[in-house]
Order: structure tokens, then sequence, then C-alpha cells
């Protein structure tokens, strides 16, 4: 379950960071640039989709604790963003492959 929601909150954050018009992209894919073409847009769907993973966290965590977590988790996710980016480390099938292992890891503990 958090492994989904720290998935979503990481794929929010990026939508998010690049909509940005401080940062200096290099070459983006091409999905990305038409997508991130209407600002408006990506950043009303990343606002959304981080009321998921708010919503799930406040209610699987309670309210002052959830809050808290969320917002470290934000904190923790826009810090990988802006970090992992300008390195070209933020690839789509290594951070698939962690989000697979931390499931299978989920599961077994659970």
């Amino acid at each position: 379950m958090y492994s989904t929601l720290l998935i979503v909150i990481l794929f929010g954050v990026y939508l998010f960071y690049n909509t940005s018009k401080k940062v200096k992209f290099g070459p983006r894919p091409q999905w990305l640039e038409k997508l991130c073409a209407q600002t408006l847009f990506v950043r009303t769907l990343s606002i959304v989709l981080l009321l998921f993973p708010f919503g799930a966290v406040l209610y699987l965590q309670g309210l002052a604790a959830g809050f808290f977590a969320f917002f470290a988790y934000f904190m923790c996710m826009m810090s990988l963003v802006v970090l992992l980016k300008p390195y070209r480390y933020f690839k789509l099938y290594p951070i698939l492959g962690l989000y697979l292992l931390s499931v299978c890891i989920e599961l077994l503990i659970s």
C-alpha cells in the first residue's frame, strides 16, 4: 500500500517539477514535452494525483500523524526528483524495478 502511495506521490511531484519555468531542462521525452506544454492541465493533474495519497495517508495514520507523514513523503520525493533529475538517474525502468521490489518486500512483511 505504501509503495503505491509513494510512487503516486513521486509521479505527481515529477509532473509538477516539469512545469517549472526556472529549471533548465535537458533533452526530455517527446510525450513529456507535449504534456508539459499545457502547464495548467499538468499542474491540476499533479495536484489531483497528490490528493489521492494525501487522503489515503490521513485515513491510514490518522489526522495529525498522517498530515505530518504526507508532507515528509512529499519533501522526500521532491528532494529525489530535484537531486536525481539533473544527473539523468531518474529513469522509468529503475524506478519501476525499485517499485516492484518494494511491493514484493511489503507483501512478504504483511
